[in-house]
């Protein structure tokens, strides 16, 4: 019969400690088995080879998480335990940025070395799985791993550097691969309840796994349920109120509103007026600026999602004969999910007819921002739903040929469909009740509508005002796959090892926002834009890889592949990516490693197939505060610091003219075991990236505009660089009451940028066994010696590891502690996110002349510590009881960060969540 090894097995039962370099684990059985040299010694295939090996070491870093070790370390979600690993420094958005708006609020992504979300290669069972078809930030697609059934997990394996020479695409900062259970023959039963001592955010798991293996088949599989429930502001007492804000108490949001253009001064709606609103907001007061209707809207947003999965894993292999096997398995996953809390508003600005002549604007006219935050009561939350189904199959035979080489051919395909839905107010019947008619030249509205500011909402006006924005996508990956590997030929220091490779892969997304979401003609929804796009890739790809023994304990790796690409869309084409790999047992106790690649990303699919979109975000417009805010003064210096930013909306569309990006990684380790039990590594990266494809920044653009139209640095307003990139900012014009606003900005993505980032991981693991119980020790840490970035060929090299907006922590430390003894086992794991700036460096940071930072003030580290507990009550009956920031530590205050939620939820994501405690229980059948 076709039979897995016995180390296979091994390692599928998670015999081998989580969150350890491979490396560590792998020489330490090395060292057992060279007791019994005669016995035939089994191999595997670990992730960043293919070729199979005789033990787990590898030339390359590859931390494993193992699926017992994650649940006893306080984790719930295969992405948790991938997040919480220390190469994981780069910022994401979470749930917090998500309950704001954004245009993946559900999405769980990592971001290995700070590259970013796209720059890992996710793999389940060592193959492509389909990305979210909605783009990250609007611009990229990447990899959501919410939709991963924790119950089928049987462990993690990651890859720390670049692998592109043997997984092709995407493989720049590391590769995630998520390995299921099999070989199963049993039944167990868990689940799962756990709650916040500070309310909300209960969660629920069911699962049942099963299996079964004969003498010729095995079959076997999970089922998941999972539910989480929402956590909101309000439920946190440290950002459920105004009061909250570190730099002090801060007014009521500005509930309803009448703003004089051009005095910034409130116009005093009188207390009944804010009482005759029917809104309950409170008549407030803003000092400086006068009186109006304020709320508090704090509290309002959740910081984490709700969320409802249901998956199902069912795997199945059969033997042909003894030298050939059928496999295939199957996952799919349904989650329902939603984001709540924010509140539907208006805020335009409105030419009013005065004939009495006391307007401001020629005393016939009034030039004013009339704003409107509408309450709950009165139109409801405005809340996100979303409905996602994935399935992922795989079929294929394997086998092997006399037992010397094993080979696999396999076809799988993978699909992500996505819906969101959420209640929005129509464009035209906005205008319509509250903004009247366009009578100026202007192109602003006059005001004069049936439904004043401050007038009740009723029913009918609330049912004429909302409707559902619905946004439809699906992705898909298909890959048709042949691959061998055993031993080429024996040289005098034992066999050369090489596994081939040829693959075909085809994928493609569509993303389509409904009528009204890019609507230009008055039909949209208020205030709201998207992206869309869609477009379909193919590539072919065959790959070598060698590994040599030179001499009697040094073996040299030798790996390539190339890449084709028939999209007919984008300049990539072939792509060749090498790569070599060295290690070297100096002595029983030391051993060295090395690595050298070469490393590339196939434009992101939104960079190239994005229809005209849009967007908004934030920058500081340098020459309206010259000239607004500093009465056009020749010697104002533009800085962050004496400006505040401006709201804007962007325009953007995708590219058919990119190339690939182009990286390059290498370093150099070290794999100690000084002493029996404790084994150390500690390796040096470097991975660096050039003509990274991103979108023009909004920024960089303004800045060259204040560059150019004031001679700065050197810019001649005529020149094509000054005249091209005034082309890209849309101003209103001279003469109207806004003149000078920007009214809109156009960016495009382009090939231009480089990213390199330099540092040190290392790894302890320490066991000892004692009559008081086993003992052990992990400890895993990252410190980045150098992040370097360029805008584009013709700037300089930045180096950005201590710049003031770099929020990417320097370091990250884990620390694990274990003990079992009889039927009892504890774990506990602190973790430490180090310094990042503050979020606005202080003014005295700046230097007075030249507006640049001087000094960069930190926030202190960030630690938490996880706990579990774990009781076998017999062989199938197991409890374990854990914590999650069992002390509910939050980030060092920030008394600059003064917007929701008052701390970095970018580097931080889920610290507003506090304490959570969990209680287990499986049976085994």
């Amino acid at each position: 019969m076709y039979k897995t090894t016995l180390l296979c097995k091994a390692i599928q039962l998670g015999l081998f400690t989580a969150s350890i370099s491979i490396a560590s684990h792998a020489w330490a059985a090395e060292e057992k088995d060279a007791q019994t040299k005669n016995e035939k010694i089994e191999r595997v295939e670990v992730t960043g080879s293919r070729i199979n090996r005789t033990d787990l070491e590898n030339a390359q870093p590859v931390v494993v998480l193992t699926a017992e070790d994650m649940k006893n370390e306080g984790f719930t979600t295969a992405f948790d335990a991938i997040q919480s690993i220390s190469q994981n420094t780069g910022t994401a958005q979470g749930n917090e940025w998500g309950a704001q708006g954004g245009f993946t609020p559900n999405a769980d992504v990592i971001n290995l070395r700070g590259f970013g979300p796209g720059y890992t290669l996710v793999l389940l069972n060592g193959r492509r799985i389909a990305e979210n078809p909605t783009p990250y930030n609007g611009q990229s697609n990447f990899v959501n791993l919410s939709g991963i059934p924790f119950s089928a997990v049987e462990r993690i394996e990651i890859l720390t550097q670049g692998a592109s020479a043997i997984y092709g695409s995407d493989a720049v900062a590391g590769v995630v691969n998520i390995i299921l259970k099999k070989d199963i023959d049993s039944t167990t039963v868990t689940a799962m309840y756990g709650i916040t001592p500070e309310g909300g955010g209960a969660q629920n798991r069911f699962s049942l796994t099963s299996g079964s293996t004969g003498s010729d088949y095995s079959i076997g599989g999970t089922i998941e349920y999972y539910k989480q429930d929402p956590i909101y502001s309000h439920e946190r007492d440290y950002m459920d109120s105004v009061d909250d804000n570190p730099a002090g108490a801060t007014p009521l949001s500005r509930g309803i509103l009448l703003l004089d253009n051009f005095t910034g001064k409130y116009r005093d709606p009188g207390e009944q007026g804010c009482v005759d609103s029917g809104s309950g907001y409170e008549y407030a007061d803003r000092n400086g600026f006068g009186k109006y209707c304020g709320v508090d809207t704090t509290g309002d947003n959740t910081i984490r999602n709700e969320r409802e999965t249901l998956t199902g894993y069912l795997f199945g292999t059969y033997d042909i004969n003894d030298h050939m096997q059928l496999f295939a398995d199957t996952m799919y996953s349904t989650i329902d999910s939603a984001v709540y809390g924010s509140r539907h508003f208006y805020s335009e600005n409105l030419l009013l007819n005065t004939p009495d002549g006391s307007g401001n604007f020629g005393g016939t006219r009034d030039y004013v921002l009339a704003q409107r935050i509408f309450s709950f009561d009165e139109l409801g939350q405005r809340n996100t739903l979303f409905d996602e189904q994935s399935y992922n199959v795989t079929v294929g035979i394997k086998g092997d040929i006399d037992t010397a080489y094993n080979w696999q051919v396999y076809y799988s395909e993978s699909r992500y469909d996505y819906e969101s839905s959420r209640d929005w107010m129509k464009e035209e019947k906005v205008t319509e009740l509250f903004l009247g008619e366009i009578d100026n030249p202007y192109g602003l509205y006059n005001g004069d509508a049936p439904v004043g500011l401050y007038d009740k909402i009723t029913p009918e006006i609330r049912d004429q005002l909302l409707g559902t924005q619905v946004i439809l996508a699906d992705s898909y990956a298909r890959t048709l796959s042949a691959e061998i590997n055993g031993d080429l030929f024996e040289l005098p220091s034992g066999p050369i090892g090489f596994a081939a490779l040829i693959e075909y892969n085809k994928q493609g997304y569509d993303l389509k926002q409904d009528d009204r979401t890019l609507n230009t003609e008055g039909n949209g929804w208020q205030g709201l834009t998207g992206t869309e796009g869609g477009g379909d890739r193919s590539r072919y790809a065959a790959g070598l890889e060698l590994l040599i023994p030179v001499i009697e304990d040094l073996d040299l790796g030798v790996a390539a592949r190339y890449d084709q690409y028939d999209d007919g869309t984008t300049e990539v084409g072939g792509r060749l990516t090498p790569s070599i790999t060295m290690t070297y047992k100096a002595m029983d106790e030391l051993k060295f490693r090395a690595n050298w690649g070469q490393s590339f990303r196939a434009p992101d699919m939104h960079y190239v197939f994005a229809g005209d979109s849009g967007y908004f975000t934030t920058a500081y417009d340098y020459i309206d505060c010259r000239v607004n805010d500093h009465d056009d003064d020749p010697n104002f210096v533009p800085s962050p610091s004496a400006c505040e930013t401006t709201s804007l909306k962007g325009n953007r569309s995708g590219s058919k003219t990119l190339e690939e990006e182009k990286g390059t990684n290498w370093g150099v380790g070290v794999i100690a075991e000084p002493v029996k039990d404790l084994s150390l590594t500690f390796d040096y990266y470097n991975i660096s990236l050039k003509d990274i494809i991103s979108d023009e920044s909004e920024q960089d653009i303004l800045d060259l505009e204040y560059d150019c139209k004031y001679g700065r640095n050197g810019k001649d307003p005529s020149s094509s660089e000054c005249t091209n990139n005034a082309a890209k900012v849309v101003r209103a014009a001279a003469g109207a009451p806004n003149a000078g606003d920007i009214e809109t900005i156009v960016v495009n993505p382009e090939n231009k940028a480089l990213y390199e980032q330099s540092g040190l991981d290392a790894k302890l693991f320490y066991t000892l066994d004692t009559e008081y119980g086993d003992f052990g020790v992990q400890l895993g840490w990252t410190h980045i010696l150098s992040t370097k970035y360029q805008v584009d060929s013709a700037s300089s090299i930045q180096e950005l590891r201590d710049d003031k907006d770099n929020y990417e922590p320097r370091s990250k430390t884990n620390l694990v502690l274990t003990w079992q003894y009889q039927d009892w086992s504890v774990a506990v794991r602190g973790d430490r996110i180090g310094e990042i700036p503050l979020w606005e460096q202080p003014a005295e940071n700046y230097d007075d002349e030249t507006g640049d930072v001087i000094k960069v003030d930190r926030l202190n580290p960030y630690y938490t510590v996880n706990m579990s507990v774990g009781y076998d009550f017999t062989d199938n009956l197991k409890v374990l009881i854990s914590g999650e920031n069992i002390f509910n530590q939050r980030p060092e205050v920030d008394v600059t960060h003064d917007e929701w939620p008052f701390f970095n939820s970018f580097s931080y994501p889920g610290a507003a969540i506090g304490s959570a405690y969990r209680a287990e229980i499986s049976y085994k059948f």
